[in-house]
């Protein structure tokens, strides 16, 4: 399970990375907005991702995200060798949903999108470090 969804974690980091770097953060927002509208019904549209200022430092993000997604890839195929640099990776995701609370209370509650992104930011990596020490407690097979 924490090898699946890790993968997963890394896949999907280098798909939006992908995206943002290629279409830009805005044609990206819009994708991941549409399909939360089709799944909840009366979400607003999203706004704010069009700028160039925001383009600009979103691309330059998006690289670092996809070397994100990469490395955890590379990861998984050597668990558990790997399980310490795992748990490094999932405590910095974990870091940047804290990015996204602070902001909400600094700046005021973002689009759904990015709230569902703050509490999978938030979740996730806690779930997954815990069952990287139960897989770790696991005898081996």
């Amino acid at each position: 399970m924490l090898k699946i969804t890790f993968s997963l974690l890394g896949i999907a980091a280098l798909v939006i990375g992908g995206m943002i770097f290629a279409i830009g953060p805005d044609a990206t927002g819009q994708i991941f907005a549409a399909m939360l509208r089709v799944a909840l019904p009366g979400t607003p549209h999203l706004a704010g991702l069009a700028g160039a200022d925001v383009d600009s430092e979103m691309r330059f993000y998006a690289v670092l995200w996809m070397a994100y997604g990469g490395v955890a890839l590379w990861v998984v195929r050597a668990l558990p060798k790997r399980m310490d640099l795992l748990r490094l990776m999932l405590g910095v995701f974990w870091f940047g949903g804290l990015g996204r609370v602070i902001s909400y209370f600094a700046a005021g509650a973002p689009h759904p999108l990015f709230l569902l992104l703050m509490w999978i930011e938030i979740a996730l990596p806690l779930v997954l470090i815990a069952l990287s020490y139960k897989s770790a407690k696991a005898p081996s097979e």
